[in-house]
């Protein structure tokens, strides 16, 4: 009879330890939206071009994935002779690091350049934020 409870205990402790994810949500394609950037009126845009697998698993099972996207700003003023202008391309991914190993996340990517984008549960984009000459930007859609 104690050898049943603690291999109940077991598995319910192994249970409540797994971190399980849906896999690849999100989408390719592009959004926009309308932002300011030093008093400019910009235009923010966020386009997913590549997701494949990333042959890597977190220290659950799960498997990573790696995107191409490309974030660019574009606005002008040509009254005060004003331009807003950015575009790169980052490589982004849903590993991250956690204290005992690492660890996917179905709704949030990441570059090593500090890039970030977070999804739906339907995998659009939701927000994303990036590093320019004119500061963090933060894009919400």
């Amino acid at each position: 009879m104690k050898n049943i409870i603690f291999g109940l205990l077991a598995v319910t402790a192994l249970s409540a330890n797994a971190h399980e994810i849906e896999g690849t949500l999100v989408l390719k394609g592009a959004i926009k939206t309308k932002i300011v950037v030093n008093t400019l009126k910009t235009t923010c845009k966020v386009k997913v071009e590549k997701v494949k697998n990333l042959l890597v698993e977190d220290s659950f099972g799960n498997p990573a994935y790696d995107i191409r996207v490309n974030m660019s700003l574009d606005g002008s003023d040509f009254e005060r002779n004003l331009s807003v202008k950015f575009e790169k391309e980052y490589r982004m991914n849903n590993l991250f690091t956690t204290g005992p190993g690492t660890e996917v996340r179905d709704l949030e990517y990441a570059s090593t350049e500090g890039a970030t984008m977070n999804i739906d549960k339907e995998g659009r984009i939701k927000a994303a934020s990036f590093p320019t000459q004119y500061g963090k930007i933060n894009c919400a859609f």
